[in-house]
């Protein structure tokens, strides 16, 4: 029997999440809504928080020179990431250059 019941689009989301290994979308939104507060604003001008893959944030840049930046802040930036929304949901930060 087929169900005839609208689905959330929240549940459908969320259920694809998980499926790919990603964190919930609360864990998702945390971070963006955050992402000043994890970065500083003055990093947050120049990198954004875009997706997460797996266990993997990717922030976006404009500049290739910010890409470096990114990876020698990795260390820091998950640590405050795991203090805002718990251990081991992500681990690794990728670096994706847009040009403007």
């Amino acid at each position: 029997m087929v169900n005839k019941e609208p689905i959330h689009l929240r549940f459908v989301l969320e259920q694809l999440l998980k499926d790919f290994g990603t964190p919930d979308i609360n864990v998702v939104t945390s971070i963006v809504e955050q992402w000043e507060e994890i970065v500083g604003s003055d990093l947050a001008a120049k990198i954004s928080a875009v997706a997460i893959s797996g266990s993997e944030l990717i922030v976006r840049v404009d500049d290739p020179a910010w890409a470096s930046q990114i990876k020698w802040l990795e260390k820091q930036l998950l640590d405050k990431i795991t203090r805002l929304i718990g251990d081991e949901k992500v681990t690794s930060i990728r670096v994706r250059t847009t040009s403007k």
